[in-house]
């Protein structure tokens, strides 16, 4: 169990974190916590799917609203946006410093690692509140049939991002080439994010300077990535919807879907030779042979072949020269030329360890029975928050807190 103190303080950071109103722009009421008050205002996918995992742990009635909140901002053809503008009056500030495709003024065209029918699940497991159940599960599905439908166009089980954010790890190495990367800063990133943009607008509708039609973009093949971490997490919340929906005629849907795109994962991103997962870039799949965090997270599939289980616990994550760091698990191997442990100025995700990836590993690791090794994933995670607080992101050698302070997602130490 986490320190009395830890609890304390991460029920001090969602509650400050908390935002709580009606909505003008569609009279909605929305009660959510944002990432950081100063960094990240607005409501953000899978980081409110974290935070409502984390207030299981303090306040039931909030995690629940949490989700009815983000599921409130379904859009009509099952899109659940990255990213709702709840608060307007933030929104010209947020953009002049953040690049976002939008598909109106009020909800981001991009999406997220799809967790929220885990998140939903262990709300109801928690509450068993079948009302809230049975309002989440329309939404629920058209979101998990839009990605099958919309960004799965081979139709092989593994659906495709369009921009590296929505893969939730953004600047990380293995999309440097993908990029065209010419300087290694957060610059240098944003100016090849722009280039990315830039080749996406003419695809716009008309006059309305925002973004639309998914399956156009995805067929113009400039950043058509099938990423290793959202297609596991795609597959664990499939799997998740279908328990949700039980004995309906539904469930064997995602059930099957669920077992199609694990068998993709293990058919075409598993490398035998480098005992790894990577990414397939563009509609010729082309596989990114750079091993970051990503490569690692197939573990959270319970039925992954022990084999492959072991390869990449024992040749990756207990390896010293590579994620086994005095504080694991890093975001990049310390092995990687690239790797870069410390204050990395918004160029992240490629070397500091970070509290959500860490709680997925070490509790699929514990699931499949490696129960000292995520005993100390989930002390060393707690001896950083117990350190350096609820931030961003952590150093991997000295356990240094990193980015944005009071960090809503690192309150997952709770249920680790």
């Amino acid at each position: 169990m986490p320190h009395p103190s830890l609890t304390t303080a991460a029920r001090r950071i969602l509650l400050t974190n908390l935002r709580q109103g009606v909505a003008p722009w569609n009279g909605k009421p929305y009660s959510f916590v944002c990432p950081s008050l100063r960094s990240y205002p607005f409501q953000w996918f899978w980081d409110s799917c974290f935070h409502a995992i984390a207030l299981l742990h303090l306040d039931t009635v909030q995690a629940r609203a949490e989700l009815t909140t983000l599921l409130s901002a379904a859009q009509p053809d099952g899109l659940i946006p990255h990213l709702v503008f709840w608060e307007m009056e933030k929104q010209p500030q947020f953009l002049r410093r953040n690049l976002v495709g939008q598909t109106s003024p009020h909800f981001s065209s991009t999406i997220q690692p799809p967790i929220i029918a885990y998140a939903v699940e262990r709300v109801c497991q928690a509450t068993g509140d079948e009302a809230f159940k049975q309002a989440a599960l329309p939404p629920l599905m058209a979101y998990y049939r839009w990605l099958r439908r919309v960004r799965d166009p081979d139709a092989d089980g593994l659906i495709a991002i369009l921009q590296p954010e929505e893969s939730g790890v953004d600047c990380s190495p293995k999309y440097d080439d993908l990029l065209g990367l010419e300087e290694l800063t957060n610059s240098g990133f944003i100016a090849a994010l722009k280039k990315v943009y830039a080749d996406y607008a003419p695809l716009r509708p008309s006059g309305e300077g925002l973004r639309s039609d998914d399956r156009a973009i995805l067929a113009l093949d400039r950043f058509h990535v099938e990423d290793v971490m959202v297609n596991s997490i795609y597959a664990q919340g499939l799997r998740a919807l279908a328990r949700l929906l039980g004995d309906a005629p539904e469930s064997a849907e995602f059930s099957a879907q669920a077992v199609k795109t694990r068998d993709a994962l293990l058919n075409k991103c598993w490398d035998e030779e480098s005992g790894a997962f990577f990414d397939l870039a563009g509609v010729a799949e082309r596989p990114v042979k750079v091993v970051t965090i990503s490569s690692l997270m197939p573990l959270v599939l319970e039925d992954l072949p022990q084999p492959v289980v072991r390869r990449l616990v024992e040749q990756w994550v207990t390896a010293p020269e590579h994620f086994w760091t005095p504080y694991p698990l890093p975001s990049v191997p310390a092995s990687d030329p690239k790797f870069l442990p410390g204050d990395p100025r918004g160029f992240i995700w490629r070397g500091p360890t970070w509290i959500n990836t860490n709680w997925f590993l070490s509790r699929a690791l514990r699931q499949r029975g490696y129960l000292e090794l995520a005993n100390t994933i989930v002390a060393r995670s707690q001896e950083l928050v117990s350190k350096s607080g609820f931030r961003e992101y952590y150093h991997p050698y000295t356990g240094e807190g990193l980015g944005a302070r009071d960090f809503g997602w690192s309150t997952l130490v709770l249920d680790m």
